[in-house]
């Protein structure tokens, strides 16, 4: 495959205007394909891994995968990329179904640089890698990702409906933060639209969404246990984690919301700017109509309530007035459309936190708004992907044990069971609200391993 071009079939899933899908799904180093098929990664010298072979020195670092199917011999193939003298290290699976496609994030090298590396194998060929950089000085460690799919309608080069598929691959990872020099927890975005890489995965820090506290004491094996798994509608997804910056055990749920909301948003916008050439400031009234009518006539992928309440607020806002210029009256209307269909997206149901806890955020601006004469933007030109991160919950850090910590997470977010596992048995704490339960423990039996163990916490705090 191409570097711009991983071939994925993606299937649907529900954002308020397409019906829901299942698969959405979280990494791990190891994963459970369609027909049956495990996935395994491994990690050692090529000599090893691959004895008599000639693709490289034997001594040189690389990842593989095994690849073992029901009733066939194991076949390990190796992961290209990994070919070079650079350390790799931390890879995590992933299979998505729709595609058939396992995904591999590991941590690597450019030059002197840590970077994570993310690529696709559909069972014959992989994809070129795409790196993630974030601080280009700081080693990248605990790589995860998820999921989500979507997809919309465009109006094709003969005016006929045109189906696309949007994947986002859902990617965190821990690294020391440039202002702070403490381990955080990062994300980016890494978005395909049929297939076709956006180009661009802006990288954020987690921390940064919570609000303002003081920094505080948190446990280096809790601080290192961050986790990422399906929300609440296989359209959003949940990040677990602890803040050393904010002193606080958090979790965020990320929602990529509706490519036609942007769509919609952009082309308000313009029209605005187009039309209120002529019309801004002195016939306030008549331009007010035509965005609203404009809105009506467009937004056809929405219920026609929804896209009548749109426009309504669009005219609203219009006759306003207070936004200072046209381009920002139009930015505005852009901005109020997102917010109303934001708010939607979450069920329509009112969270007296939501606003504050809430921030939109762009992957991608193909639209300058300084440009006033800006044209409506084609049908087939791509719209900004928003994103909305809201925080779930927050919460005081809970105090652990020694042993290998685990985060499980409510499908909202609202829900932390936090456990650390030792020798004969696996300790716990769960957080309904702002405070902990006395610690618990599961004792391992014949019958009950660690896996079980964790199966039993996960659906504990999934099922509450």
């Amino acid at each position: 495959m191409s570097k711009n071009h991983w071939f994925l079939v993606l299937g649907m899933i529900g954002l308020g205007l397409a019906a829901p899908a299942p698969g959405l799904a979280a990494s791990h180093d190891s994963a459970l394909g369609s027909s049956g098929e495990v996935y395994q990664v491994k990690s050692g010298k090529y000599g090893d891994l691959f004895p008599g072979s000639q693709g490289t020195a034997p001594g040189t670092p690389v990842l593989a995968i095994d690849v073992t199917r029901p009733g066939a011999t194991p076949q390990r193939v190796l992961i290209p990329d990994t070919l070079d003298s650079a350390p790799e290290s931390s890879a995590s699976l992933l299979y998505e179904d729709d595609s058939r496609t396992v995904y591999v994030v590991w941590e690597s090298q450019e030059g002197i640089h840590p970077v994570l590396r993310l690529a696709g194998f559909d069972g014959t060929t992989w994809s070129t890698p795409i790196s993630v950089v974030g601080n280009p000085f700081a080693p990248k460690t605990s790589p995860q990702f998820a999921i989500t799919r979507e997809s919309f309608e465009e109006t094709g080069d003969d005016n006929t409906p045109v189906v696309k598929h949007r994947n986002t691959l859902h990617l965190i990872w821990q690294e020391e933060g440039a202002t702070t020099g403490s381990l955080e927890t990062f994300y980016t975005p890494v978005v395909f639209v049929d297939g076709i890489y956006a180009g661009i995965n802006p990288v954020y820090s987690l921390s940064d969404f919570l609000p303002d506290s003081v920094a505080g004491d948190v446990q280096p094996a809790l601080l290192r246990s961050p986790t990422i798994q399906a929300g609440q509608d296989q359209r959003t997804v949940v990040v677990a984690f602890a803040s050393l910056a904010k002193g606080r055990l958090a979790t965020v749920e990320i929602d990529v919301l509706p490519e036609e909301l942007s769509r919609l948003s952009e082309k308000a916008r313009s029209h605005i700017i187009e039309i209120g050439r002529s019309l801004y400031p002195a016939d306030l009234p008549g331009l007010a109509e035509k965005a609203r009518s404009h809105i009506i006539e467009i937004g056809v992928a929405f219920h026609p309530e929804l896209a009548s309440t749109l426009a309504d607020q669009v005219r609203a806002t219009i006759l306003a007035n207070d936004a200072g210029d046209l381009v920002q009256l139009a930015e505005k209307a852009r901005s109020h459309i997102i917010e109303i269909g934001a708010k939607l997206s979450g069920r329509g149901l009112r969270n007296p936190k939501e606003q504050a806890n809430t921030q939109i955020v762009q992957v991608d601006d193909p639209v300058d708004v300084s440009r006033a004469v800006a044209p409506t933007p084609k049908p087939t030109e791509a719209a900004a992907y928003l994103i909305q991160v809201r925080v779930a919950s927050s919460r005081p850090v809970p105090r652990v044990g020694p042993g290998s910590v685990e985060l499980f997470v409510s499908e909202a977010g609202d829900d932390v069971l936090v456990s650390w596992a030792q020798v004969d048995k696996v300790l716990y704490r769960l957080s309904t609200d702002s405070s902990w339960t006395e610690t618990r423990e599961l004792r391992f039996t014949p019958s009950l391993d660690i896996d079980k163990a964790y199966d039993i916490l996960g659906q504990r705090v999934r099922n509450r």
